[in-house]
């Protein structure tokens, strides 16, 4: 705005504030109105299953060792490092070295290789388990409670996985 001499400026008029606070008022609501995106909770994590506790106990004793089956290349691609890599690596999966055995067979712990291994069944290919430092024979006790966890189902536990940088991932247990 030109201002010539002898104009003075003047400061707007309480009517003309309240219509500009009006306006923007006005303007303010109308975007907040047309934000079509609500904000929403995230959905919650997945649940995920977990050998029980019991299990678990034996395979960190005996078998999630440094050489064996734990770390970044367990053996045979078996990782029993925590209950719900476990048993996303054993139950249901066909076995490396004799494929048409499941490690762990839900029902019958006859045809479960894991078992059959641990007991050093006539047909496992290579060792009985665990080949760990004089490790085989596992004591029998433990080797019944793994077999009656297999014949009554292999049941998971549900864990509520962690949410990590890169998605959902199984909580360290």
């Amino acid at each position: 705005m030109i201002v010539r001499d002898g104009d003075a400026l003047q400061a707007p008029t309480a009517p003309f504030r309240r219509v500009v606070h009006a306006l923007l008022a006005l303007g303010l609501a109308a975007i907040v109105a047309g934000c079509t995106e609500k904000v929403v909770a995230p959905p919650p994590p997945p649940t995920v299953l977990a050998v029980p506790d019991s299990i678990q106990q034996i395979f960190t004793a005996n078998c999630a060792l440094s050489s064996c089956h734990t770390g970044p290349t367990p053996q045979q691609g078996q990782n029993l490092s925590d209950a719900v890599t476990s048993y996303a690596n054993i139950v249901g999966v066909a076995s490396h070295e004799k494929s048409s055995n499941l490690r762990i067979a839900p029902g019958d712990s006859a045809a479960s290789y894991m078992v059959m291994k641990l007991r050093n069944t006539p047909g496992i290919v290579g060792q009985p388990m665990p080949a760990n430092s004089g490790g085989y024979p596992m004591d029998p006790a433990l080797v019944i409670r793994i077999a009656a966890w297999a014949q009554q189902g292999a049941q998971g536990v549900p864990v509520v996985a962690a949410r990590g940088t890169r998605g959902w991932t199984s909580p360290d247990r």
